[in-house]
């Protein structure tokens, strides 16, 4: 017995120092990323550079990250829950509920989430950030539609469709406010745009 727990132990142990080891390579090259965009510009920096200061091969890289932007980004694909659409009919809210929604499986996205200032400020700066941003957004909507379509059916589903578009632009107007907002969810852009689309919703009605 105490030989099986043993093991479990060092099988723990051994987990957490590899999870460690991970977010600590993933880390450095987010801020090689960041540095050498800073220093050179985007262009100018490839991924063979950021994997050098990071200490890596570009194997490695590749490992953590699709392209250089997404270094930066600290991005990836994003994730969805099982469950996320499951209760979106749930009482009411359900407009609010479905734009929280879509940002949570697009904030998903973000594997780093350190040092938000200095890569806003390179969003800004560099409009192929802000498209590759805009990427991940449809990749979430992707992720979305399919689970929807997996979940609802008949006149649920077109409504369940219609409040995911809905969300999505939403989603869209708030970035358009504050290009960094996946970092924060909470973020008073996300706030604003809900309430902008729900009066001009009211308005149309």
């Amino acid at each position: 017995m105490l030989h099986s727990c043993n093991n479990a132990l060092v099988q723990e142990t051994h987990g957490g120092l590899r999870d460690r080891q991970r977010a600590e390579t993933l880390l450095r090259l987010h801020n090689a990323a960041i540095d050498l965009v800073q220093e050179n510009g985007l262009t100018e920096t490839t991924v063979s550079a950021i994997a050098d200061r990071a200490g890596v091969s570009r194997r490695t890289f590749f490992n953590y990250f699709a392209s250089k932007e997404d270094a930066v980004l600290g991005a990836g694909e994003p994730t969805i829950p099982a469950d996320a659409v499951d209760h979106l009919f749930d009482g009411p809210g359900q407009f609010e509920r479905a734009v929280r929604i879509v940002f949570s499986v697009a904030s998903s996205a973000r594997r780093v989430r350190n040092r938000p200032a200095e890569r806003h400020a390179l969003i800004l700066a560099h409009p192929e950030l802000k498209a590759r941003t805009q990427d991940h957004a449809m990749a979430a909507h992707e992720l979305l539609a399919k689970a929807l379509a997996e979940r609802y059916d008949g006149d649920e589903a077109d409504r369940a469709l219609a409040l995911l578009l809905l969300a999505m632009a939403v989603m869209r107007f708030a970035h358009g406010r504050d290009p960094d907002v996946f970092d924060n969810p909470d973020s008073p852009a996300v706030g604003a745009a809900i309430n902008v689309f729900r009066t001009t919703i009211k308005d149309l009605s």
